[in-house]
């Protein structure tokens, strides 16, 4: 499908005195440009799990638990397109596989709620609020479904496209279908209650499931870890690399072609000229979980981080995907609300006054007439300043009015002509003598905002040192970030209402003497126990580690944070709690999973039940991500109240 710019620009070509420059690599399609002019939209993780505190629900989550008491998807929707949210995408089915519409293909759903007496419809109620809001709906269908009986077989993949169908025809356009890559696992399955594994890479025939997007929403686009619309960045932290390539070859870490579910690599930061066009899309939470717990209230994301967020981002030319969950009553949690809007004004700030305006443009190369360098400040995605054909290397000088005060730049390039910009460099007149004020440009793509140190200067010069063909740009603006943006709200920490750690005691079942178990309680998250020892070797799982608090006292739950250095070798995602008053006698065990632990490594709460009192807590890993040993950073203790 040619792009709507594209398209354009093709159709001038017969009429320019100068023809256009030929398409360059990889180019996006119009849902592709679409997509990406959007620039930031939200995500809305809203289901059973609400009410569980469960980040990934077993699937055997009985419907009557889903009942929000003050439902308002205005206020929801409404709130994120006050925020700057050009659209929004429900979770429509997470992996517990709770359908949030009553579709016809499984009794798993929304009608079966007590919430307005079996007849609402989440999804209809986000779509029309959407629509309200003037923003755009999206829709996320987990292909995991740890409810259904059928899953791992074919007769899912026809009932996991029923379920696409239904949501891709009933509810109005769609902007995006968003794929998640957690697959296959332990769950209900209609009562087997077994794991099943699926081999990611062939088991969904995604081809087929994107030829039936593409007929039933053909201006949407796909996300998931390799596109084919949009890509994964690779973490759950909103951070693109940079440089960051719009173009893609899906690669194994291996070396070998990747598709969907493959471990796949340079995702942060694509490839340059690779062959595809697939955007990286920035994914995280405004908290530490995806849905909503109460005891996380006090650790949501503030201005400040959001909108480092959005350099880290939009600022390298991804998109910005931020999950924003109602709470119990079906509303934005107040906290979330606040940061939004001091993010919203931080932008507003940042953007209000564009300091390249009433400057002077001038370019040592110009195409021609109608690719003259006035275009980069028109602020019109459409037209564009290029050089000849041959041309790869350019100077562009801004003379300012008088002397401004600017800290950011921003680059676009005309995107529908393909990402050409490889290194560029910015430079600033201060008394009369340039110096070069940013060194590290590189990939421009939609847009790029770099950052640099306060300068004061009354002339900005780009210079195009690379580009892998004639370079096209549609804007160079210049910006001051604003520097009282608050960053007051609670960090996304250890639980501030955490036992103190003093006069502890524990033990292990295996000690070590180059990653001791001292470190877990040591309040230093750089420093792990470790069940790998140079001389002992390694020991798997069950691995146990026991807590003598000193004295026996009311206890609401235990923290667990996983290693913080980036590596999910023997990362903790099952365990095993017990608690005891005197070390010997131990109360029945407390059994989970630690769900999304690889791509989120934050904090984990687990709750005691109502009423323990306990000296000892015993903390048991019963299996681990990758390798056979068993890690921890930190384990904590939040008090009764």
């Amino acid at each position: 499908m040619k792009s709507s710019l594209l398209a354009l620009a093709l159709s001038l070509s017969t009429s320019l005195a100068v023809p256009p420059p030929a398409p360059y690599g990889a180019i996006p399609d119009a849902a592709q440009l679409s997509t990406q002019a959007m620039e930031t939209y939200a995500f809305v993780h809203f289901t059973t799990n609400t009410f569980t505190g469960k980040e990934w629900g077993y699937g055997d989550e009985d419907p009557k638990l889903f009942n929000p008491t003050d439902f308002d998807a205005d206020q929801i929707v409404g709130t994120l397109a006050k925020a700057g949210f050009k659209g929004v995408i429900l979770t429509c089915k997470h992996h517990d596989g709770f359908c949030m519409w009553p579709t016809k293909t499984t009794d798993h759903n929304i009608s079966k709620s007590p919430w307005k007496n079996g007849q609402g419809d989440m999804v209809k109620e986000f779509s029309a609020a959407a629509k309200r809001a003037g923003i755009k709906f999206g829709v996320y269908l987990s292909p995991w479904d740890r409810n259904n009986a059928t899953y791992g077989t074919p007769d899912y993949l026809k009932l996991y496209r029923a379920q696409l169908t239904e949501l891709l025809t009933n509810y109005g356009p769609v902007f995006e279908v968003w794929f998640d890559g957690a697959n296959g696992g332990d769950g209900y399955y209609g009562g087997s209650r077994e794991k099943r594994s699926i081999d990611r890479t062939t088991y969904y025939d995604w081809p087929t499931t994107w030829a039936l997007v593409r007929k039933l929403q053909p201006n949407a686009t796909m996300f998931s870890d390799v596109g084919p619309g949009t890509r994964w960045i690779g973490n759950e932290r909103g951070i693109a690399d940079y440089p960051c390539w719009a173009t893609f070859t899906p690669m194994t870490k291996s070396g070998g072609p990747a598709g969907p579910g493959s471990d796949v690599k340079d995702l942060p930061s694509g490839t340059v000229d690779g062959k595809l066009w697939v955007p990286g899309e920035c994914d995280v939470s405004i908290r530490p979980g995806w849905f909503w717990h109460k005891s996380e209230d006090s650790k949501v994301r503030t201005p400040k981080n959001l909108l480092d967020l959005y350099f880290n981002s939009v600022g390298r030319g991804a998109s910005f995907l931020l999950n924003v969950p109602p709470d119990t009553r079906g509303k934005l949690n107040e906290a979330d609300v606040a940061s939004l809007e001091g993010y919203k004004r931080a932008l507003d700030a940042l953007f209000s006054n564009n300091l390249a305006k009433g400057a002077k443009v001038t370019a040592d190369q110009v195409r021609g007439p109608e690719f003259s360098a006035d275009h980069l400040l028109d602020d019109k995605r459409e037209t564009y300043w290029s050089t000849p054909d041959g041309i790869t290397s350019a100077s562009i000088e801004l003379t300012l009015p008088e002397v401004r005060t600017l800290s950011v730049v921003r680059l676009r390039e005309f995107i529908a002509l393909g990402q050409r910009v490889r290194k560029f460099a910015v430079d600033v007149r201060q008394n009369g003598q340039w110096r070069e004020w940013i060194s590290n440009g590189s990939s421009i793509g939609a847009q790029v905002l770099l950052r640099g140190k306060p300068a004061t200067a009354d002339g900005v010069r780009l210079r195009i040192l690379e580009s892998a063909a004639c370079p096209c740009l549609s804007e160079l603006s210049l910006w001051l970030e604003p520097t009282n943006v608050p960053n007051s709200l609670a960090a996304i920490n250890a639980d501030p209402n955490q036992l103190p750690k003093i006069g502890w005691t524990l033990s292990t079942s295996f000690e070590t003497q180059d990653h001791p178990a001292a470190h877990a309680i040591d309040g230093d998250p750089a420093t792990i126990w470790c069940t790998h020892d140079v001389e002992k070797g390694e020991q798997g799982p069950p691995q146990s580690i026991t807590l003598d608090l000193g004295k026996a006292q009311p206890l609401a739950a235990m923290t667990f944070l996983p290693r913080q250095d980036g590596n999910a070798h023997a990362v903790v995602d099952r365990y095993r709690i017990e608690s005891s008053l005197d070390g010997k006698s131990w109360t029945p065990p407390l059994e989970g999973e630690f769900s999304n632990i690889r791509a989120n490594p934050i904090e984990q709460r687990v709750d005691l039940p109502k009423g323990t009192t306990a000296r000892y807590l015993r903390f048991t890993a019963l299996h681990v991500l990758e390798k056979n040993n068993v890690t921890m950073a930190e384990i904590g203790v939040i008090p009764a109240k």
